[in-house]
């Protein structure tokens, strides 16, 4: 049975250096928000600067086709608001597929505001959130059981370790 594997949280809190290392470790596709966003704003499709939810409905289509074929999918995205997350379990269970939450956080505000103010976009074109639109984020509170990852807590081999543990399969 396929896995998808959402990953949520802030900007700035490791998800998708996470991500990036699940999926090499399990050679699951990896879905970056980040990356089909600028891809959808570069192509001038979507008028003005606000993409709305056009990056999530890409990756919901191509997570639901990889899942049916029977590939992981591990979803890269901040996941902030309830009808995403409702969305990619709907997903999931469309597509047979067993779904499992990361909530990935940085539980140390002077450590996560120093990495959102000296991070550098590996997203050509991708322009960052600054602290006061990181904090300012409407950020819905959890109705699913996850696994919460603190990376100010953890390092990345550690969290990538106890994911792996805990992913169905896994």
């Amino acid at each position: 049975m396929a896995r998808l594997v959402v990953l949520a949280g802030l900007p700035a809190t490791g998800k998708s250096t996470l991500a990036r290392e699940i999926a090499r470790r399990t050679g699951a596709v990896w879905l970056r928000i980040d990356s089909i966003a600028e891809q959808i704003r570069a192509a001038g499709v979507v008028p003005g600067d606000d993409l709305k939810d056009a990056p999530y409905r890409a990756a919901y289509a191509v997570a639901e086709d990889n899942l049916r074929l029977g590939r992981d999918v591990i979803a890269d995205c901040v996941n902030d608001w309830t009808v995403t997350r409702d969305a990619w379990q709907a997903l999931g269970a469309r597509a047979g597929a067993e779904v499992a939450w990361l909530e990935i956080v940085c539980s140390d505000p002077d450590e996560h505001r120093r990495r959102v103010e000296s991070r550098a976009s590996d997203v050509p074109g991708l322009a960052l959130p600054d602290w006061p639109a990181v904090i300012g984020r409407e950020y819905h509170p959890w109705d699913r059981d996850r696994l919460t990852l603190d990376t100010a807590r953890l390092s990345i081999a550690e969290a990538v370790d106890l994911a792996m543990r805990v992913l169905p399969g896994g």
